[in-house]
């Protein structure tokens, strides 16, 4: 697929997280590449990709990885099994502009977090700013215009700065923390998460969830990831579209090992291999995650 070019106007995002915390605008963000440049040709070749039915929810189970690669930091968080509510397929969804009346530009997952209220996506997807109004907002399992968990607005953004002041694409990830719904539920325990890992695994089936842009329903693909460099992998599936970046690569003890941030055209599609720098952003954004201000850029 293309690298995507998901929105180039600013919006602004405010969200309510009680009378102390800090507020933060949060714009879907250019790709930081100019028109018609995609990263460098993919270098071998994955087994057939295996197209999976598109779906009111997000993800499915793949087969069992092949193998890890051991040099980088230990995956964060504890294991998290998804919620009852939400089941285990609640998790993945669509990034809107305002709420879900608006357009879907790119695709986001709840991540397991100690706060239960951050999810992760593609660098290129989102950026951080000051305070403003508007928002931007997360749909999980969204579907045929509904929402059927609700919407949360997204309060702060965390990324690389290699990525947000240098777009370098070896950086190219995000995390956001979520507002409270209107209830005061935290997303995770309402959709449940899927756990980060930071190990550097690569060369395993994953399963991909993405919601193209130019559709209300998501794609999902089965396929193997194959490492393209020390800091590269790739995901062969056909039509991948613009819309799909952010998208998590689950494999099949349900752990993220990747996430979709380009590729050369709407059937090749490529995410960083997720190392130390991974786990060091998230420990960024989970130290912020219980709404302490500051944090973000």
């Amino acid at each position: 697929m293309d690298k995507r070019a998901v929105v180039t106007a600013v919006l602004c995002v405010m969200a309510a997280l009680g009378a102390s915390a800090a507020m933060t605008k949060v714009v879907p963000a250019d790709d930081g590449k100019a028109p018609g440049q995609v990263k460098a040709a993919p270098r071998g070749a994955s087994p057939a990709a295996t197209p999976l039915p598109s779906q009111a929810q997000s993800s499915s189970q793949p087969q069992a990885p092949a193998g890890s690669r051991s040099s980088a930091a230990q995956t964060p968080g504890a294991s998290a099994s998804p919620s009852a509510q939400g089941g285990p397929t609640a998790f993945t969804g669509a990034l809107f502009e305002g709420d879900v009346t608006g357009e879907h530009f790119c695709t986001a997952t709840v991540v397991h977090s100690p706060g239960r209220n951050l999810i992760v996506t593609a660098g290129h997807c989102l950026r951080a700013g000051r305070a403003g109004e508007g928002g931007a907002s997360f749909a999980p399992a969204y579907a045929d215009g509904r929402a059927p968990y609700g919407t949360w607005k997204l309060a702060e953004v965390f990324e690389d700065p290699r990525w947000s002041d240098g777009t370098n694409d070896d950086y190219d990830l995000a995390f956001a923390r979520l507002a409270p719904d209107a209830s005061g539920r935290n997303i995770e325990d309402v959709t449940g998460a899927a756990v980060l890992d930071t190990t550097g695994r690569t060369d395993e089936q994953v399963t991909v969830t993405g919601y193209p842009s130019d559709r209300k329903v998501p794609r999902t693909c089965l396929s193997r990831a194959v490492r393209l460099s020390a800091t590269e992998q790739r995901f062969d599936c056909a039509d991948f579209p613009g819309g799909t970046s952010g998208s998590s690569w689950i494999a099949a003890d349900g752990k993220i090992i990747g996430v979709l941030t380009g590729g050369d055209t709407d059937d090749v599609s490529t995410s960083t291999i997720l190392t130390g720098y991974a786990a060091e952003l998230y420990a960024r954004a989970t130290a912020g995650g219980a709404g302490a201000a500051g944090g973000g850029r």
